[in-house]
């Protein structure tokens, strides 16, 4: 860096930074204290609820008292088996998230569709998910690397099936 362009940045910081610290002090002054809600107590749901599956498999009878685990995600009859599909998941910011489900023959499994290089949201190219960017290709049944740039494989979820319903638990 020239002796010229250190000079240049460090007028610019001078004068900056002071101006950020007076908007901040500003907008602490205005900030008023708001008090905190009070939690709520839930009455109980006159209809059952179904249980909690942890291996995956589908439930026939729900049993009363249990609650469900996840987010819905998908119906179970938007799968076939070996088939992949990306579905999408909005935050409580909506923020939109993709997620690749394919129903294998031991259940269906789930990974983050973002590349483990950059961050890129792959795509279902073929049987394979393809990052855009750089070219990464991952296995959508293992979240592995087929081919990189990337070396890391896909970040994989929990799912659970039942009542017609795929839930994918995301923690």
């Amino acid at each position: 860096m020239s002796q010229m362009s250190r000079r240049l940045l460090l007028l610019l910081l001078g004068a900056l930074i002071p101006g950020a610290i007076h908007h901040k002090a500003e907008a602490a002054k205005k900030k008023k204290a708001t008090p905190t809600p009070t939690p709520k107590k839930k009455k109980p749901s006159p209809t059952p609820t179904p249980a909690k599956s942890s291996k995956g498999a589908p439930s026939t009878s729900p049993s009363p008292g249990k609650t469900l685990e996840g987010f819905v995600i998908a119906k179970s009859t938007d799968l076939t088996l070996r088939q992949t599909k990306v579905f999408f998941l909005k935050d409580s910011f909506g923020i939109s998230t993709g997620y690749s489900l394919t129903r294998t023959s031991r259940g269906v499994v789930a990974f983050d569709v973002r590349c483990t290089h950059n961050g890129v949201p792959s795509s279902l190219s073929g049987t394979q998910l393809k990052c855009p960017a750089h070219g990464s290709i991952f296995d959508p049944e293992t979240g592995a690397v087929i081919r990189g740039p990337a070396l890391d494989p896909l970040k994989s979820y929990r799912t659970i099936e039942e009542n017609g319903e795929i839930r994918i638990l995301i923690s």
